[in-house]
């Protein structure tokens, strides 16, 4: 039986949907981009920025939400 392909995105295991890319991933997560910053494997982005990259079984994604201050 074959394993369903998968990505972790902040530390937990998550279902791959073929052809998903990076603000899709955002957006399915309800999440706005331009108060994140994202980590694709070694690549960062701004989320505002996030390329229109597809996501590959493996991939590992961290999502930081930006807090400023003053």
């Amino acid at each position: 039986m074959t394993r369903p392909a998968t990505l972790t995105v902040n530390g937990e295991a998550r279902p791959l949907t073929p052809g998903l890319t990076l603000p899709a991933l955002l957006r399915d997560l309800n999440i706005d981009p331009a108060r994140v910053a994202v980590g694709v494997n070694d690549d960062v982005y701004p989320g505002a920025r996030a390329p229109q990259r597809t996501l590959e079984a493996g991939d590992v994604i961290e999502i930081v939400r930006v807090i400023g201050g003053g």
